[in-house]
């Protein structure tokens, strides 16, 4: 089992995978980048076409996540597919902070596909750029800015 930092720890557990034990936890660690990092890419790629349709795809993407726990469309992709290349596990249900964050990257995907379609680039790119941003430090560091703020509103009590 490789050694998790307190750091990683801590950013899995406010993202509601507190009841994991340590060892879940490691072997989670990675392929629970594998969603944002994907879906950060494509979100780059939608901004860089500048793309309604690309970024109200991926809207509905994120909408998934929120949904639907064990059903988010990328993870669907990783759990039937991906994971069967590295031999990796398959991805655990999504708790309740981490698919408020998707809640979250929903409206502000929404907003920006709107805001190119309406002739505001600027705003579209602002709105898509601060998905982006957040999809870059969960990918990086399992730091959840969505989950953050799911506690900063509901509570600790209620990311259990």
């Amino acid at each position: 089992m490789a050694r998790l930092s307190a750091f990683t720890k801590n950013n899995l557990n406010k993202q509601g995978f507190g009841k994991l034990d340590d060892e879940a936890k490691s072997r989670y660690a990675l392929p629970l980048r594998f969603t944002p990092g994907v879906g950060t890419t494509l979100i780059v790629i939608g901004l860089a076409l500048q793309s309604p349709i690309w970024l109200g795809s991926m809207a509905l993407v994120t909408f998934s996540g929120a949904l639907f726990p064990s059903g988010m469309l990328i993870d669907l992709v990783y759990n039937l597919g991906v994971r069967h290349l590295f031999r990796a596990p398959r991805l655990p249900s999504t708790p309740k902070p981490r698919q408020f964050s998707y809640l979250l990257s929903t409206v502000l995907l929404a907003g920006s596909a709107l805001s190119f379609y309406f002739g505001l680039s600027v705003l579209g790119f602002i709105l898509g750029g601060m998905v982006v941003i957040g999809g870059t430090i969960l990918t990086t560091s399992l730091w959840c800015l969505g989950s953050w703020y799911y506690r900063l509103i509901f509570g600790h009590a209620a990311a259990k």
